[in-house]
Parts: C-alpha cells; structure tokens; sequence
C-alpha cells in the first residue's frame, strides 16, 4: 500500500510539473498535502532518474522555483501511461535493501554477484548504487572495499555498524521494527527480549519514548546476536564517563537477566557500550515541573541551564527565568543531549526542516546558545538538538504571551459579526475575546484598549492596529490577521538598535563583500577563510574546522541566509565576514543561501561571551524580515559597513 502511494507521489509530482511553467517547493507540498522535505527528496531522486534515462532534467531557480526541462517529450509521455513509473524511481528504499543486505553480511562481506541478485539490479547499476551507500555509511565512520575476487567488505568499527544498523532499523519502511530486527539478530526471541526491558523500565521506575525503546530493543538483540564473534572498542573516556551514571547500573540488570533468560555469557564493554547508549536515550519524563529521579545531575548542568536561559531572556528582551517548566524541561532534556553530541555519530532530523520554518525567529534565537555548549562541553550543538530546544524555548513564550484582546468595528447586523468571531476564534486560539463595536460608537481613543482593530469600514485613521478587510468570512481575511498577528507577536523579538557598541569591532570593511560571484559553497568558504587568515584574524587551520563543523551540522537559518563557523579555539580576534552573493549557491541538500555571515569568535572570558550574546541580539534585528533583507542586500561594501555600526 506503501509502495502504490509512493508511486502516486511521484506520477502527481511529474504531473505537476508538466503543467506549470514554474512551480515553488510550498506550492507543490500543499496541493499534495505533503512535507516540504518529502518533495524536495522526491525532486531529487526525480531530476537524476530523468538525467539518466535522457528525458531531461528539473531546474532549480532560486526565488522563482522549479521548471522541468523536456529533452524528449515523447518519452516524458508514456510514463503517465504506467502508474508505476516503470523502474524509474528505484530511490530511498532501493538503498535501504542494499544497506540492509551489506550490514547484515556475515563476516560484513557479501559479493558484487550475491547482491546483485538479491536486488534485481544489473552489476553497472549495482556499482552506481554502492556509491550512494558508500556516502550514507559515511555518517557513521564505515565505508566499503571493493575488490575483484573478493567482493564488498564492510569496514569500521563494530560500534559504528552497529549505530548504523540501529539507524536502517529505525528508520527504513521496507520491513516493521521486529522484521527488521530479526534480519539482523536471527533467532532471538524479541518477545522475551522485549520482557527484559520492561522489567528494567518498571524496578528503575523510568520509562522510554517509543523511539528510544526501539533502540535499546536493537542494542540488546545486537548484543546477544554479535558479541561471541565481534569485539567492541571501548575509550578509556566513555569506561570512565559511564560508571559515574545510573545508566551503567540499568545496564548491569538488565544483562544479567537477558543472560538467566537466554542462557549466554555477556562481557563487560557489552554492558559499558549499552550504557552509552542509554546515557543518549530519552525518557518520558512526567507533567510535574521537577528533575528526573532516574537521572543523576550535577551542578554544572543546572548553571549551565540558568545561563541559557538568561541569555535567551537577553536576546529577545523576554524574561524567561522564572518559568520552571522551562527549566526542569531543558534540564531533562539537555543531560541526555549532551550525550547524543559527544558519542553518537549520527542522528535523525524527523522535525528539524518542519521546527525551522515554522520558528524561524526562535529558531534563529536559539542559534546564539551554541557558544555555550562549545564554552561548557567542549562540543558542536547539531541541528537536530538545537530544533529541540527551540521548541522548549518557544514553548515558553507561548505561555508567556498574553492573549490578543481585538475589537471588531462594524456596521453590519449581529448574526454576521458573531459568525465571523467564532470562526476568527476556531481559527487563531490567541484570540480568545472579541469586543464587537458599532461603527459609530468607535474613537480613536479606543486604538489604547485593544492591539488588533478589524474591519470592513473606513476609520479614517493610520494605525498599525487595524485592518480594514473587504469580507470578514473570507479565507483571504482570516489569513490577513493571522499575519498581523504574528507581527504583533514577533515585536517582543525586537532590539532597539542594530548592533550594541561593543560589536562594533567585530566588523571590519575588508570582511564585507557584496555581489560576490562563487561556484558553490566550498570556494565560498576558502574565499572568506584566505582573507581571515591574510589579516591575522584566525590559524590557517580555521577553515578545516569550518568544513567539519558543516559536515556534522547545517548552518542555514532560513530566508536564503546562512551562519557557517568554525573551532573557536583557533581564532585570534573576534571577526564576523560577510558576503552578499550575485546569485544563491546550494548550501546543503535541501536549501540554497545568497547571503552568509560567517562567525568567527573566540571566547576566552565572560566579557567574551557576553559580547556574542549582545552580536545575537543585533542579528535577529538585522535579518528579521524579507524586507530588512532585501535592503541589507542593495547596499554597497562601505554603505553596508556603516549600516551596521551606526
């Protein structure tokens, strides 16, 4: 069924492209009621099936969308002929039977001719595909050998194919969790298994979320499966890190049962591995606003908590530090974070595209704590976790702000005005009440007692408060306000000024270059790195750690705008470069940017750190709207310069 709704996507996909000249990304997900990050996986593997059969290719133009160039429109045809698109969409789940069959190969091996038959694909097209496996697997610090006579040896370590294959469990939807399982640990009985777990959850009084439990479902089945003939490789880092922890005493029990139940001898790095893993785990935590029993914390994570949360009062001048649901949840959910980042290798983004843009400002906000965890733990705060802790942040605005008090002046009788209140109520939750004003009873002194004024009739005034609609029931209408709303709402965002004095130093006219002509991305970066290096600003090192930082963790922050960075140690005097480009270049796989400002700090005392806080602030201003943006592009290098130290 799975498969057939795939099929349809992509016959709808095609379709629309054929019919329109030009065509966005939003437009597309929305009339097929689809993710924007579905889509744009669905162009990709669309555009190079198209490339490679000859029938032409999809172009991507920034701002005006996407245009589907025909080579052969007769060929282009006949695919509308077949529902299944023929075998033109092989795609993600092709990848998956290939990753599944490589991970679970004994001895990691399996031969060109083996695979090749056990995925129905020719030898050519088998080797184009290894290709893209190679890059997956590269997340996870494995890669493949490739030789005649002997065929496709899997190498890494065993930690690292094992995180892999907790990742194609998880997130592969060619087989259930438990099918998935079982291909990789034959003959375990997950049912006990599963028994195990629950038992160690109910005498530890804790519990997994769904996902978290999957995981440690395919670590222990893993463990029973694999440790009589693989060998972990544990740190002397992670042995010692773990037995500070409940997680290894959770551990300890629950592979004592697991070997009274199955009747096998687990060693101890078996036992230390899985409490890493647990260590990264979530857990339900419950409704009341107080620490997790089941976790053990220590000082330096509760003042490292009351200082992001200062800083993100600073930064958008709303005082959140009284809000202990904010805290206990940030304190809950950061501990296991902080494990995440340090020991796993990869991890999912299921809703970081989807929390970017729909809290692109908190988002943005959110930005300025990543100084925080490299100054605290010594490490680089993914996307994923960032998108987190957006939502707690945003979580806590949402209850801080008050409810939207707006009037509705009308001339109209009473049964229309009531129809249009309860749908701009089922509509907009903020709005809770709606005082409902007779046309000749309103005056302007009245614009104090509400911050949205509608209507359908002339005030005969000029105020940011009100909308003058020309239907109250449209949909045109309601969205209207709603817009004004979130205005009113992004104003607490606000900074008075564009940059604090104290900034002012972090720019430097020969780091700013406007109408900028890159090929891509990489050359970008080399450019604006050669220039620091030249002016003594960061080691001639700095750009390696750039690269390596975008390779963990992307820097887009929306509206084509991106904040690339690298090792603050390797910094000399704080800088920030800027480059304005003449036309977008693709900045990860997903999103295209005209405009970077690339971050480089060096935090070496308090005074440090708080003039970052201060840069953030000013930023948010800076790019807060199309509109700023749009004037922040048209000026020239110097004009730019003294725009952002006036």
């Amino acid at each position: 069924m799975k498969s057939v709704k795939q099929n349809a996507l992509m016959h709808n996909l095609l379709l629309l492209l054929c019919e329109n000249e030009t065509i966005s990304v939003s437009r597309i997900a929305a009339i097929l009621d689809t993710s924007e990050s579905t889509i744009r996986r669905k162009i990709d593997i669309l555009n190079d099936a198209l490339k490679e059969t000859g029938y032409g290719y999809i172009d991507k133009s920034p701002r005006r969308g996407l245009h589907l160039v025909v080579e052969d429109r007769a060929a282009i045809n006949k695919l509308f002929a077949n529902y299944e698109l023929k075998n033109i969409m092989t795609g993600e789940r092709q990848i998956y039977k290939y990753l599944i069959l490589i991970l679970s190969g004994k001895n990691n091996k399996i031969t060109l001719n083996e695979l090749s038959e056990r995925v129905y694909d020719s030898i050519p097209v088998v080797r184009k595909n290894l290709t893209v496996c190679e890059e997956w697997l590269s997340l996870f610090e494995l890669h493949l050998s490739i030789k005649k006579n002997v065929g496709i040896t899997l190498k890494g370590s065993e930690e690292s194919i094992r995180l892999a294959i907790k990742h194609i469990v998880i997130n592969n939807d060619l087989y259930s969790i438990d099918e998935s399982i079982r291909i990789f640990a034959q003959g375990i009985d997950l049912e006990l298994l599963k028994q195990c777990i629950f038992a160690i959850e109910s005498e530890w009084n804790f519990k997994f979320t769904e996902e978290s439990f999957h995981s440690m479902l395919v670590y222990a089945a893993l463990a029973i499966s694999r440790f009589s003939h693989t060998v972990l490789t544990i740190s002397d880092t992670e042995r010692k890190t773990v037995l500070k922890y409940n997680e290894y005493s959770w551990s300890k029990s629950l592979f004592k049962m697991i070997e009274e139940k199955f009747s096998v001898e687990i060693g101890e790095d078996e036992i230390i591995f899985f409490a890493v893993q647990l260590l990264c785990s979530y857990l339900i935590h419950s409704e009341n606003f107080e620490e997790n029993n089941a976790y053990k914390y220590d000082e330096k994570l509760k003042t490292f908590i009351t200082r992001i949360i200062s800083v993100v009062s600073d930064v958008i001048n709303v005082d959140l530090t009284q809000d202990k649901e904010l805290y206990y949840g940030l304190l809950n959910h950061i501990r296991p974070a902080i494990f995440r980042m340090r020991f796993e290798k990869h991890s999912t983004q299921t809703l970081t595209n989807f929390i970017k843009e729909e809290y692109k400002q908190t988002y943005r906000v959110s930005w300025a704590l990543s100084i925080l965890f490299e100054e605290y733990y010594g490490i680089n705060i993914s996307s994923t976790e960032l998108s987190y802790i957006t939502l707690y942040i945003q979580s806590s605005l949402d209850r801080m702000s008050q409810p939207i008090k707006m009037a509705l002046v009308t001339e109209l009788g009473m049964g229309l005005n009531q129809l249009f209140c309860n749908k701009i109520k089922i509509s907009v939750p903020k709005v809770e009440k709606i005082a409902i004003i007779s046309l000749h009873d309103f005056n302007v002194k009245m614009l104090d007692q509400y911050d949205l004024i509608v209507t359908t009739s002339s005030l005969k005034i000029s105020s940011d408060k009100v909308i003058q609609l020309s239907s109250l029931l449209s949909d045109n209408g309601i969205g209207l306000i709603k817009q004004k709303i979130e205005m009113l709402k992004s104003r607490q965002l606000e900074t008075k000024k564009k940059f604090d004095v104290s900034c002012h130093t972090l720019f430097d006219p020969k780091l700013i270059f406007t109408h900028l002509k890159v090929k891509d991305k990489e050359a970008l970066l080399s450019l604006l790195s050669k220039h620091l290096v030249s002016l003594g600003y960061v080691s001639s090192k700095y750009h390696a750690s750039i690269l390596k930082r975008e390779k963990t963790v992307s820097t887009y922050i929306g509206n084509s705008v991106a904040i690339p960075h690298g090792n603050s140690g390797l910094v000399n005097e704080s800088k920030v470069a800027i480059a304005i480009l003449d036309e977008a270049i693709q900045w990860d796989t997903e999103n295209e940017v005209d405009t970077v400002f690339l971050l480089v700090f060096r935090i070496s005392s308090h005074e440090d750190s708080k003039r970052v806080q201060l840069f953030y602030k000013g930023f948010l201003e800076l790019i807060e709207t199309d509109e700023k943006l749009k004037y922040l592009r048209s000026l020239p290098e110097d004009e730019l310069y003294k725009y952002l130290v006036q």
